[in-house]
């Protein structure tokens, strides 16, 4: 073997390759498999590869010396290569990697990617085109596939957001003495946290609040599933809110193949003589309630008792808790989406931090406090951007007279 620095060789090669040059072209519009040509300023053929040839239906690449794009494609695909070239000569200007739509002229359509340059002489006249084209018919059907797959699914997303955006929570009840506010925001277009208010045959401000694991549209089923179930329960609930989750779970369990759902739910009992209520309340695996209390201003973590989430085999509700509650009390419940919000540091929003964001928006409208203390988790991550889908769910006993 020649030594790669040996000149004598080198030259010798140079030369031998230079003096075979034409037979070298001939060589790769024999064998590739792309679309060469050259064309004149007229958009004649000159030269052409034999893959140019074969797609035109010709047997011999010599065939299409002297015959435009006019021969083979409808006039207005023709005309426009014919003026994409002009302006190509007139500018001087390559077009590269051009995706182009081609309609020949027994009406069949194909895709191509195209470059093309200016052929100049020395003294920089311009005396053809030359162009290097490849069918990307496949690559652009299947683009095309996944792009009307991705405009039907986010239209579906879209419909899928408004549905939920109207059923949930839906009805708002109002009952003498008691305020409700709310915030709902899933972390996506749709999400899994549900707030409903069932029709019960008492009357009372029955109020269920769940989270479905995960989020996004395979969670926002589960919302719909859930306010179904829970309307079609509430119609015969019958005081116990722990009756009332045992029953949800029996019926989402039946539906749920993979996670879980969290809830809470309870009513508030009529007014006593005092002025005071009672808030009946039980939880599957949404221990999640606070209550600001009017005359000491601090907010109370509700200690209630364990329970297993819905969904799974063997779970119960916890038992039914009373709390008293006078007027001005407030009670709070809340999604993980708030408790679990974390800063860039990885530490988490917590339970204490959200009772001091409550004792601190003590002083503002209901409406307002959810507000406030969404701006705190806000503050506390440092994004606008939620972690999570993020519920609250407030309520003031006002005095009933």
């Amino acid at each position: 073997m020649q030594s790669h620095s040996d000149p004598d060789a080198f030259k010798a090669s140079a030369t031998l390759i230079r003096s075979s040059f034409k037979r070298l072209f001939e060589t790769l519009l024999e064998q590739t498999a792309d679309r060469i040509y050259i064309k004149d300023t007229q958009g004649r053929f000159i030269f052409a590869s034999d893959a140019l040839a074969r797609i035109h239906g010709l047997k011999q690449r010599s065939e299409i010396e002297g015959m435009t794009d006019f021969d083979f494609f409808d006039h207005q695909t023709a005309q426009s290569f014919h003026d994409e070239e002009q302006e190509i000569l007139r500018s001087y200007e390559p077009v590269v990697n051009h995706i182009v739509e081609e309609t020949w002229q027994d009406g069949h359509i194909s895709w191509a990617s195209e470059s093309k340059v200016p052929l100049l002489l020395e003294s920089g006249v311009a005396i053809g085109i030359l162009g290097i084209s490849r069918d990307v018919t496949e690559e652009h059907l299947i683009k095309e596939k996944l792009r009307e797959a991705n405009e039907t699914m986010l239209a579906d997303y879209a419909s899928a957001e408004k549905v939920q955006q109207v059923m949930i929570p839906g009805r708002i009840p109002e009952v003498a003495g008691v305020e409700l506010a709310y915030i709902w925001k899933p972390m996506v277009a749709v999400g899994g946290d549900i707030i409903n208010f069932p029709r019960n045959p008492d009357n009372a401000l029955l109020f269920f609040v769940g989270d479905v694991c995960g989020h996004g549209v395979q969670a926002a089923f589960y919302t719909v599933l859930l306010k179904y179930i829970t309307a079609q329960v509430g119609l015969s609930y019958n005081g116990s809110p722990q009756a009332l989750l045992d029953a949800v779970n029996e019926q989402i369990s039946a539906h749920l193949r993979n996670g879980f759902v969290t809830g809470l739910t309870g009513h508030f009992g009529p007014v006593q003589p005092d002025g005071s209520r009672q808030l009946h309340v039980s939880h599957c695996g949404h221990p999640h309630l606070l209550i600001l209390r009017a005359k000491s201003g601090q907010a109370e973590v509700l200690k209630l008792p364990n329970a297993m989430v819905m969904g799974l085999p063997g779970g119960h509700a916890a038992e039914t808790v009373l709390v008293p509650l006078h007027s001005g009390d407030r009670v709070y419940t809340f999604t993980d989406g708030i408790i679990e919000a974390s800063n860039p540091a990885g530490l988490e929003f917590g339970l204490d931090r959200i009772a001091r964001s409550v004792e601190a928006s003590a002083p503002h409208a209901l409406a307002k406090s959810l507000d406030l203390i969404f701006e705190q988790v806000a503050h506390f991550t440092g994004s606008s951007d939620q972690q999570d889908d993020i519920t609250l769910l407030a309520f003031e006993v006002e005095l009933t007279l």
